[in-house]
């Protein structure tokens, strides 16, 4: 590396070999102590500022400051290191101040040597006007023993704007790029004013009569820790992106799935509100069965808080058109309007009927009182069929008769209902039974059809591949059937819109979960994220799904995360096949599930006494919806 040092208004080498005042084995100990401490640096900042108390100790330099490059890529967002930051000027690289310390201003007003958080809001171009800029630039050494005498010619320039501001005089000089392991620069290192004794106070009057140049001893110590300071600054600038790439991944996720269906938009926001709403109420409590529950630190409560966001990750995978059912016969679009198109031909039949017969001779009267008792029957059948196609009544055994009575009625079919097919569903319709029939006769036409039906076609089978590994632990019963389109088979379904089918399409995302997220590479302190995640539709009756884990394998998050996930699902106003309940019918559902043993109890009561489901009912729920909670009568559960 080439040295520029400047004295005065000439450029010289540098003259004598002076030894560091401790003498080299006393700065190489303390050179190797620096080492050994930063890799024990939390965070990018404070890396910084124990790199620069290391060097302003080890050459007695009254203050220093750290430049780090901010490349023109990221000049429209903030910097990896999240300190504060102008908005740049767009396509330019930029140097700031990462971290600046001086020793006579902090002794003078009585504060930390650290400088003022405001000065580091100073950036500027990246240009080789500046002494940091060349040196940057150049990647090369500047030490100066007076930075005031410049010669005029030189491409760089001292900035003394900084000393204004301060109040300050420098006076020597040492700046020293930093080079990462791939040799590229990301900063410069800067001491300023090398002190005769460290313990003396500088002033502006004084400053030049106190400090004498950076010696060869001071630029190769300096030059030493530059080197280590850029390979640690380039080591925690990765490990902070790759913090950030897992923050913006589950960002991602969470938003897709809510963006995905506009009926379950912000559920992946609002269950980790909730949950680490509980969770902080829990470890709150100093008594009783939660009393030894804690996160020990910021990294659980970041890998709680990861799990919470990610918990129904696995929706991405499940088709909209199950997740947004809101009727019986939806499947792509609602088929309600097909099997009325279809009665308006069992009415129009019956016009004709009448017209025919009128023609034929018959009784006109008698003909219309056939048509008219005709047009009521079907107006009233329909109606209970579009009744039933809601799924806001539970279907007795009664009702399902009646809907297959209604459903035998028959009309004639004149057009070949293959045509138009895409190539998957054209083959369900064509191909031969297990029995070796055929879905249909479809060189026969016209043709008598059912008025609702159960199709072959209607069956979609499941494939081998869609079944979990076995080696999961997946304890689901899994349906013969990935699809059952038939139209009395959806109709006749008991409560809700869901067939058994759709049902564990529903609940496979939880499987998905799971697997998408265990084959994720997650770092050891993220290693329960799967577990977290997972857990949320888990009873402690050991009833539960996907694995049915027992009592004793649900952790206090695990059984937080239940919580919240019903609680927001009871209370969600987005969803299309239900209502949002109020607080007080949420509560009693809950307090259900309580006295059948499939949430916790204890934390249930936390729930309440702590506040923490008005807290969350005045943020999240409609107005109309938070009403009175009787909660001494709900916590106490039936005799």
């Amino acid at each position: 590396m080439s040295v520029v040092q400047l004295s005065g208004a000439s450029l010289q080498s540098v003259a004598g070999s002076d030894a560091h005042p401790e003498g080299p084995d006393a700065a190489l100990v303390e050179v190797l102590a620096v080492a050994t401490a930063l890799g024990s640096a939390s965070d990018l900042a404070t890396l910084l500022h124990q790199i620069l108390r290391a060097c302003r100790h080890l050459t007695a330099s009254d203050a220093g400051s750290v430049y780090l490059i901010e490349p023109a890529r990221r000049s429209r967002g903030n910097p990896p290191t999240g300190l504060p930051q102008e908005q740049p000027e767009s396509g330019q690289a930029q140097l700031w101040f990462a971290a600046s310390q001086n020793a006579s201003i902090g002794q003078a007003e009585g504060i930390a040597s650290d400088l003022a958080p405001q000065l580091l809001d100073i950036r500027f171009p990246l240009s080789p006007e500046r002494l940091v800029g060349w040196c940057a630039l150049e990647g090369e050494v500047l030490n100066i023993a007076n930075v005031y005498a410049l010669p005029p010619d030189l491409p760089y320039r001292f900035d003394a704007s900084v000393d204004r501001q301060l109040g300050y005089r420098a006076v020597s000089m040492l700046s020293v790029p930093m080079r990462s392991t791939t040799g590229e620069v990301v900063g410069v290192l800067q001491l300023i004013n090398r002190k005769h004794r460290a313990s003396d106070q500088l002033e502006p009057a004084t400053a030049e009569a106190l400090t004498r140049p950076y010696d060869r001893q001071d630029q190769r110590l300096i030059e030493a820790m530059a080197s280590l300071a850029a390979v640690s600054v380039e080591r925690t600038l990765l490990i902070t992106q790759q913090d950030g790439l897992i923050e913006a991944i589950v960002t991602l996720l969470a938003s897709a799935i809510d963006a995905k269906s506009a009926y379950t938009g912000g559920h992946c926001a609002r269950v980790p509100e909730l949950a680490l709403m509980l969770a902080r109420a829990a470890e709150a409590v100093e008594a009783g069965p939660l009393a030894e529950f804690c996160f020990r630190d910021g990294r659980q409560w970041r890998e709680f808080r990861i799990g919470a966001y990610l918990h129904d990750c696995g929706k991405i995978t499940t088709p909209e058109a199950v997740v947004d059912k809101a009727t019986k016969l939806e499947t792509q679009y609602n088929r309600i309007h097909e099997i009325r198109t279809r009665f308006e031909v069992l009415l129009r039949d019956a016009r004709i009927a009448q017209l025919e017969g009128q023609l034929a001779g018959g009784d006109p009267g008698e003909l219309a009182q056939v048509y008219e008792r005709r047009r009521a029957e079907l107006h009233e059948q329909f109606a209970l069929v579009a009744a039933a196609n809601l799924g806001e009544e539970r279907m007795d055994p009664e009702r399902i008769i009646g809907l297959q009575q209604i459903g035998a009625q028959t009309w004639w079919r004149h057009f070949d209902d293959r045509l138009g097919l895409a190539w998957e569903e054209w083959q369900r319709r064509t191909q031969t039974g297990a029995g070796g029939e055929t879905n249909d006769d479809f060189d026969s036409l016209p043709q008598r059809e059912p008025l609702l039906a159960d199709k072959p076609w209607h069956r979609v089978p499941r494939d081998s591949a869609a079944i979990p590994d076995p080696r999961h632990g997946f304890r689901m019963a899994i349906p013969e059937l990935l699809r059952h389109h038939g139209e009395l088979h959806n109709l006749g379904i008991q409560a809700g819109t869901l067939t058994a089918e759709e049902r564990y399409t529903i609940n496979e995302h939880i499987v998905q979960t799971i697997l998408m997220l265990e084959a994720l590479p997650f770092p050891a302190w993220l290693e329960q994220v799967p577990y977290y995640a997972g857990t949320h539709h888990e009873t402690l009756q050991g009833t539960g799904y996907p694995r049915a884990l027992a009592a004793d394998q649900l952790t206090v998050p695990a059984r937080i995360m239940a919580i919240a996930d019903i609680f927001e699902a009871l209370t969600a106003s987005d969803r299309p096949y239900k209502k949002a309940k109020s607080l007080s019918e949420s509560i009693g559902i809950l307090a259900g599930l309580r006295d059948r043993g499939h949430i916790d109890p204890d934390l249930f009561a936390l729930f309440l006494r702590s506040g923490v489901y008005l807290r969350y009912a005045e943020r999240f729920l409609r107005p109309e919806q938070i009403d009175a909670v009787a909660i001494d009568t709900v916590l106490t559960p039936p005799g």
